[in-house]
């Protein structure tokens, strides 16, 4: 089974349990990040959040399947969340959380194949960060 594969997988298995996954996966990381939860003070009806967690997996399964999309829109966005105060391994963590809660939620489902893509997500997802986490490469301007 291909990473994609277990990573829809996953998905699946979620969905069949757990109608609305906004809510747990936000409590989890403002359980882990406490101070997080202060950015959402307008988002009364988790419209927010559910747009942010729908363009995550959306990147994710970017990652999975090799669309060049996908990390130069994870790293515009780790620009763009700078200014709320979000560092590289929180924005990160955002992956690791969701891996987490999705396991918990599709209990005896999970499976190693769908831990090993989430990995692989998780592992994409970081590689995104840019020269503030020591990735500098040298870059040469022509002129």
């Amino acid at each position: 089974m291909s990473h994609h594969d277990a990573f829809t997988a996953s998905l699946e298995s979620v969905a069949a349990k757990c109608e609305d996954v906004v809510p747990p996966v936000y409590a989890a990381l403002f359980q882990r990040f406490p101070e997080m939860e202060d950015l959402f003070v307008l988002d009364t009806d988790d419209g927010a959040k559910g747009h942010m967690l729908n363009e995550a997996l959306t990147q994710a399964e970017g990652l999975l399947t090799g669309d060049a999309i996908a990390p130069n829109f994870l790293a515009a966005e780790r620009m763009n969340h700078v200014g709320y105060g979000i560092d590289e391994a929180m924005f990160t963590a955002f992956f690791e959380v969701m891996q987490d809660v999705f396991a918990r939620l599709a209990g005896a489902d999970w499976t190693p194949a769908m831990t090993k893509a989430w990995e692989q997500v998780i592992a994409s997802a970081a590689a995104t960060a840019g020269p503030e986490r020591g990735d500098e490469k040298s870059v040469t301007l022509l002129s």
